[in-house]
This record gives structure tokens, C-alpha cells and sequence, in this order.
């Protein structure tokens, strides 16, 4: 099963790969429904199709966004540029753009989740027109995936993790209209996140308390299928997807290193040891900011628990990023490429590419002259002394390693 990860600039490209990608989906400058993110220049494109496949990682590159004629004739050089860059597949949704896409290269073709391929008929329809996978809408059940690839014979691709669009299938207009951006054509603002307040004329019998109705009603926890991970593997799921191209590097290490081990756990133990490690690993998401979780509509259609009201982890259980590590000198120091400000006598955590996490004490920190530093502040480039690891009793030696590009993260100190 391949673990497909986000990646909105070239750094988290990098750091999707490192941590355990199978393959990435990415941005360029047009075309993508992402139009906030970082995205990619063309030359970050074909350094990252290069880092990627070195790798041995896939990338996948979106053209979701629903285009007018004007802006068609200008995709088939940009196709032609991605063969050569030697992408592996693109991600549609509009049947103008699939038809361009095929009439000026030989690029696979995976049909977007903004498609709303919901049932076998549909499935049949996209295969006949040349889709080679489906992004199925999040509205899908594991259930109806399973007998969607089952009876068409052709890839399926579930979000697993991450951001969950209220709208059928992301087919919102809400941004349209509070902040004149088109959600469908990469501008969305998310909107959806606001509080708003809902007025009803018969409140006694409505379902639903009066917290409920002031609140990010049209807002969605976030997703989380780890628990559900033996069921996507039955069911021969082809790929799971993390959604995020937006978030941190922290949430990318994070989520992609947290299921890259689940699946490698689920290859090489009984099933009878999978709910414990998958809870175990189910408790390091929850480290990371989000949403509370839910399954969406993996099992069951979504319901009322799925509305996110407002809850969020604790901020004294949770972790922000402190930044990426950018050299080593093996036994003597690393350089340290700040994103937060920090003080000393913070515990800094770094995360290890095989999982693991290794402690660094910032009383020593120091800038590149090795003058001693009392506050980290961003976009610095600060000296730690490597830490002492005591590696004898580790499997694997090289996993209680610091690396370059390895994310460090700080855990949030409360304001008590």
C-alpha cells in the first residue's frame, strides 16, 4: 500500500520523503486548488521530481482547479514541461483538462477527490476515459471503496489523515462570496472556519444544545483513519493520502513518519499486535495541532460528532515546530535552522527519520560566531553540542541519530 504525503514547497517535499513518503502530490504556480500554499517554481519542480526519485518516491502533480478555455491555452507547455520532468502522474478533476492532458503527453492520469467519484457506474465512466486511479470523494465509505475497485479493476486512493472539507467533496462556493476568491479555482480562504451563529424558530425540539449553535458549525474535525488501517489493508486499498499541504514541516514529519511505521508494523507482525501499536501511534498524532478527530465517513456517514466546536488538543500536550536541522559534525555539533522563538533551558525534541526522538538541552545553544544565545529567535541559524546518545542498545544504531533535515519540535509551555 502506498503512503502518499503532502508536499507544499521543496522543504517539505524533502521532509515527506525522508520521513517515510511513498509518494508526494504537489503544486505548481497554476492550475492547483492551492493556491495559498508555497507551491513550486518550475526549477524547485525538477529538483524535487530529482530528490523524490533518488529516493525511490513518487510525485504526483495537481491540476485540479477548474479552468476556463483562456487559461487551457495555456496547460498543454506545462504538461509537456512535467513529462519531461519526469513526474509520474497528475491529478484532474475537469474533463477539459484530462483531454488536454492526454492529447499532449503520455501522463497517468489520477482523478481528482473534486470529481465526486462516488459509485461503481461513475468509476466505470472515469476508467473508460482514461483515469488510471480515483481519488474517491471523501463521502465514500471503506466499505463502498472496496466494492468500487473490486468490480472496475482500477486504483483507489482514500484520505486516511487531515483537513476535512464540509462541502461535497470540496465543492464549496463559501470564499466566493465572503472574500470574493473562487474555493474551486485555488482561493480558498477557508470561511467554513469561522463562528457563525444559527437561528432556528423552534430551538426546544432542535437537536442540538445552544453551544452548538454559535459556533464553526460549518467546520469539521479533522481526519484520522489510523485505527482503521487493518480495514483499508483488507479491502486492498491502493494508496492512503495525507492531507496538509499547508501545514508545518512538523506535521508532515509527524504524519507521514506516524503511518510510513504503521504499515511497515502491519507487514511484519501478526494481526493480533496491531491494536496496540496503531493506539500507540494513534497517540502521536495527537500531538500535533488539530481539529479533534474523527472518522468522517469512513465507517459510518458523517454525523453531528464529526462538527468541530471549537476543541482543541491542549496546548500542554501538543508540540509547535522549532525548526529543521541543517548540518552535522558527528559527535560534536548540529546547526540548528530556527522557525519559533525559544529561550534557554528549553528542552528542544528531534525526530529521528526511523522514529524515534532525541532530547537536546538549549543551555549551550549559540550563534554561528559561538557567541551564547538566551532567546532563539525565527530564521536563525543557531549551534547545538550534539547530545550524548547512548546507542548500545538499540536495533538499529543509525536510528538514534541526528540528521540533517530532521524536524525538531518545542512542546508548548503554558502561560500558568
Amino acid at each position: 500500500m502506498e503512503l502518499l504525503a503532502p508536499a507544499g514547497n521543496l522543504d517539505k517535499l524533502k521532509t515527506a520523503v525522508l520521513y517515510g513518503a511513498n509518494a508526494v502530490y504537489l503544486a505548481g504556480q497554476k492550475f492547483s486548488l492551492r493556491g495559498a500554499s508555497d507551491n513550486f517554481s518550475d526549477t524547485e519542480l525538477v529538483e524535487g521530481v530529482l530528490f523524490a526519485r533518488k529516493n525511490n518516491c513518487k510525485t504526483y502533480v495537481t491540476l485540479n482547479a477548474f479552468l476556463h478555455d483562456q487559461e487551457l491555452k495555456e496547460l498543454p507547455e506545462y504538461v509537456s514541461f512535467l513529462e519531461k520532468c519526469g513526474v509520474d502522474a497528475v491529478i484532474v478533476s475537469d474533463l477539459g483538462v484530462m483531454t488536454v492532458v492526454q492529447q499532449n503527453s503520455k501522463l497517468p492520469l489520477h482523478l481528482s477527490t473534486q470529481a465526486s467519484c462516488l459509485n461503481v457506474n461513475s468509476a466505470k465512466l472515469w476508467k473508460s476515459l482514461g483515469a488510471k486511479r480515483l481519488v474517491l470523494g471523501r463521502e465514500v465509505s471503506l466499505e463502498e471503496a472496496g466494492i468500487i475497485r473490486k468490480e472496475v479493476g482500477i486504483e483507489v486512493e482514500l484520505f486516511i489523515h487531515g483537513s476535512m472539507c464540509m462541502a461535497y467533496s470540496g465543492n464549496c462556493t463559501i470564499s466566493n462570496y465572503t472574500a470574493g476568491r473562487d474555493s474551486n479555482r485555488g482561493g480558498c480562504v477557508q470561511s467554513c472556519r469561522f463562528s457563525y451563529s444559527a437561528i432556528t424558530d423552534d430551538f426546544e425540539s432542535a437537536d442540538v444544545s445552544q453551544e452548538h449553535l454559535s459556533s464553526s458549525l460549518m467546520s469539521s474535525k479533522d481526519l484520522r483513519g489510523m485505527d482503521l488501517l487493518p480495514e483499508f489493508i483488507k479491502i486492498g486499498v491502493d494508496s492512503i493520502k495525507v492531507e496538509g499541504r499547508m501545514k508545518s514541516s512538523l506535521y508532515a514529519a509527524t504524519t507521514t513518519s506516524a503511518y510510513a511505521r504503521a504499515l511497515k508494523w502491519c507487514n511484519s507482525t501478526s494481526q493480533q499486535e496491531w491494536p496496540e501499536k496503531l493506539k500507540e501511534l494513534s497517540g502521536i498524532l495527537e500531538k500535533i495541532p488539530h481539529r479533534g478527530y474523527t472518522e468522517g465517513s469512513l465507517k459510518n456517514p458523517a454525523d453531528a460528532e464529526s462538527i468541530y466546536l471549537g476543541e482543541r488538543n491542549s496546548r500542554n500536550s501538543s508540540y509547535e515546530i522549532a525548526g529543521t536541522v541543517m548540518e552535522v559534525v558527528d559527535g560534536k555539533s548540529f546547526t540548528l535552522l530556527t522557525q519559533n522563538s525559544f529561550e534557554s533551558g528549553r528542552t528542544l525534541e528531534v525526530l529521528t527519520f526511523e522514529g524515534k526522538v532525541i532530547e537536546v538541552c538549549t543551555d549551550e545553544m549559540q550563534d554561528i560566531s559561538r557567541f551564547p544565545v538566551i532567546k532563539a529567535k525565527p530564521s536563525r541559524l543557531l549551534r547545538f553540542p550534539y547530545p550524548q546518545i547512548d546507542s548500545s542498545t538499540a536495533e538499529n544504531p543509525s536510528s538514534s541519530r541526528i540528521e540533517p533535515m530532521n524536524v525538531v519540535r518545542l512542546q508548548y509551555v503554558s502561560a500558568d
